[in-house]
């Protein structure tokens, strides 16, 4: 069974609107790490807009662009060098209301 853990949750512009930020660990195929952009709604709860999934190699070259915090927990070693020929960028699902 594939398994998901929300690393962490970021605010949106209003208190209607977060990013979800989830590390999938299918049982068959490759880590991800899926940015997913979510709203709020009466009585639905909060729902997925679009969403974004990014490869460890990805995520390696995010964080060289915007430093490594000592405060936060380090991400799992297959997200920080995985070789470049074995990654293309793509866009997993784009959905929209």
């Amino acid at each position: 069974m594939d398994q998901e853990t929300i690393i962490g949750t970021l605010p949106g512009q209003t208190e209607n609107d977060r990013v979800v930020i989830v590390l999938s660990q299918p049982v068959m195929g490759s880590n991800s790490l899926e940015l997913r952009q979510q709203s709020w709604g009466e009585g639905i709860g909060w729902f997925t807009q679009s969403s974004v999934e990014m490869s460890p190699r990805q995520v390696a070259d995010l964080r060289n662009v915007l430093g490594v915090s000592q405060t936060k927990p380090r991400l799992p070693a297959k997200f920080r060098k995985v070789s470049e020929r074995y990654w293309q960028p793509r866009i997993a699902r784009a959905d929209s209301a």
